[in-house]
């Protein structure tokens, strides 16, 4: 099934259509989370909480790019939130 069908599929909640979406794409996108954050669990979640951005967000994905370029995008900002959140922890620990 090509990725076009599959996101068309996910875009009407074929539950289905996002797990085949995911299986293809979790690996490359967890590659992704870990050069940014290096722990392997902190990586494993923030490649969660994009996959899930990004199926709740899917009506916005146009095709102007391809959907790993979209969901890399996702998954990068993903991990720089939880970066910028582990400088404000160590920050208001100082003070």
């Amino acid at each position: 099934m090509t990725v076009t069908l599959l996101v068309e599929q996910c875009k009407n909640n074929n539950r289905k259509a996002q797990l085949a979406l995911y299986k293809q794409y979790c690996s490359g996108m967890f590659i992704v989370a870990q050069r940014y954050l290096k722990d392997h669990a902190e990586a494993e979640d923030a490649m969660q909480e994009a996959f899930i951005k990004a199926f709740e967000k899917l009506y916005q994905f146009k095709g102007d790019v391809t959907f790993g370029a979209w969901l890399k995008r996702i998954v990068i900002n993903t991990c720089l939130d939880t970066i910028k959140g582990r400088k404000l922890e160590t920050e208001s620990l100082e003070e």
